[in-house]
C-alpha cells in the first residue's frame, strides 16, 4: 500500500507539477500554492537533517525532495486504508507476541529499509530516515506505540503535506 502511495504522488512531485492534466509542459501551480508547497517540503528536509544530522541542500532537489515527500504520503495513505479496518482488526495481538495488527502496520513500513547496502545514495535520503521520518510525521504512530510528549517519535511540530 505504501509504496502504490509513494508512487502515485509522484503524479504531484516538484517534476510532476510541472505538467499539466494533458501531460503538457506547463506550469499550472499558482505562486501562493508553490510557495506552501515549498515550506511544506523544507519542513520534511529539514526533520530528514535532523534524524541525519547532516546539511540541508537549500533548493528543492526534483529527486531527494520527491522521494521524501513521496514516503510520507505513501505512508499515510496506506494507514488511511488500514484504518479502514474493523477495529477488532486492528487491535488483534499477533500470536506469541504483544504487538497489534497497528504496531505491525508502522513495523512493515520499515522492515523494508533494512538492509545491508544502500541504493541511490544521491536520490534518496538514507534508509535509516525513510524508516523515522514519515512515522515522526503520524500521530497515529505515536499513539500506537505511547510515544510521550517531545520524544524523537512524537515531536512537537510535524510536517503536514496535504492534511
Amino acid at each position: 500500500g505504501s509504496i502504490v502511495g509513494h508512487e502515485m504522488m509522484h503524479a504531484f512531485d516538484i517534476q510532476g507539477l510541472r505538467y499539466n492534466d494533458q501531460r503538457k509542459y506547463a506550469r499550472w501551480a499558482s505562486a501562493a500554492f508553490m510557495k506552501e508547497y515549498t515550506k511544506r517540503a523544507m519542513c520534511l528536509r529539514q526533520m530528514h537533517r535532523s534524524v541525519e544530522r547532516q546539511k540541508a541542500r537549500q533548493e528543492l532537489s526534483n529527486f531527494y525532495d520527491s522521494e521524501n515527500l513521496a514516503d510520507l504520503v505513501g505512508v499515510k495513505i496506506a494507514y488511511d486504508g488500514f484504518s479502514s479496518l474493523p477495529r477488532s482488526q486492528r487491535t488483534r495481538i499477533l500470536s506469541g507476541t504483544n504487538i497489534t495488527a497497528e504496531r505491525l502496520y508502522f513495523i512493515s513500513h520499515c522492515v523494508k529499509w533494512c538492509r545491508e547496502v544502500q541504493f541511490g545514495s544521491g536520490r534518496y535520503a538514507p534508509d535509516r530516515s525513510r524508516c523515522i521520518v514519515p512515522l515522526m510525521n503520524m500521530p497515529e504512530f505515536s499513539k500506537a506505540f505511547e510515544c510521550s510528549a517531545g520524544d524523537l517519535m512524537n515531536p512537537a511540530e510535524r510536517c503536514g503535506f496535504w492534511a
